[in-house]
């Protein structure tokens, strides 16, 4: 008949060997913190840190390495920053504190959002992101990509809730045109389960409605297309049209209407 083991022997060996490592550590300082450094891009932002973050919670390392991780944690939820706390040596840490940068400007909930490369999203009303010109082009997502449905905006900074795969694809092989320079909004939208991306394109006088379905076109071969039709317009000096390439192997160009956002 198999014994059981009382579980107060397993106390009474983690007691004791608590009770050794505290031994050791009054003579060798084994647990005791010997450097810390916070790295943070301005004062505010490692002022920041130490609010949520008291000194006295430094002085044992095991006990401050999961403090200063809550504390990262918090911070990324509530504010537009990157918190890393990293072993230098033993008993040695280093926490950076970086700020998150626009990389996109979405409007969503009639409300103006920022968008981190690392896919991480604020309201850029907030306090905090300084002002700043928010990049181009200005983004609109349509509601059938929302995985927010609910009517209370969210705060402080989360997931993002858009289809970052998608834009990111998109903008690799867009983003670097020539002509690419000159949209000023793009709307994001889903139509016989294809990604739409509809552009607002501006260059002196001349406004077009570009429509984009990726998987109707090799996208070098597209991207070329384009630029030789927007030469072509410049030239001409047309003013205002349509440019629909949501057909499978044409482009086709007609009058701008208020019915534009209309492809194939």
């Amino acid at each position: 008949m198999a014994s059981r083991k009382s579980p107060w022997l397993g106390l009474a060996l983690c007691s004791t060997l608590l009770g050794a490592l505290l031994r050791l550590d009054d003579h060798y300082a084994l647990l005791a913190m010997r450097d810390y450094r916070v790295r943070a891009n301005g004062p505010e932002l490692e002022k920041l840190f130490w609010d949520v973050f008291p000194s006295r919670q430094v002085r044992y390392w095991p006990l401050f390495l999961n403090k200063a991780r809550d504390a990262g944690a918090f911070l990324e939820k509530t504010r537009p920053v990157r918190v890393e706390t990293r072993v230098t040596g033993w008993g040695a840490f280093v926490t950076e504190v970086r700020p998150l940068s626009p990389w996109m400007a979405v409007q969503w909930k009639r409300q103006l959002w920022y968008v981190s490369r690392e896919g991480r999203m604020w309201n850029a009303a907030s306090e905090m992101t300084p002002p700043t010109p928010f990049p181009r082009p200005l983004w609109r997502v349509s509601a059938n990509f929302d995985k927010q449905n609910q009517s209370a905006l969210p705060k402080g900074v989360f997931p993002s809730v858009f289809p970052m795969e998608s834009i990111e694809g998109f903008l690799k092989d867009f983003g670097g045109a020539p002509w690419f320079g000159g949209v000023r909004e793009v709307d994001l939208d889903r139509r016989a389960g294809s990604d739409l991306f509809k552009l607002r394109f501006v260059r002196g006088e001349q406004e077009f409605m570009i429509l984009i379905q990726k998987d109707k076109y090799e996208w070098r071969e597209l991207e070329t297309a384009l630029e030789g039709i927007l030469d072509s317009l410049y030239r001409e000096g047309v003013k205002r049209l349509l440019i629909d390439a949501t057909y499978r192997g044409k482009i086709v160009l007609r009058e701008l209407s208020s019915a534009a956002g209309e492809g194939g």
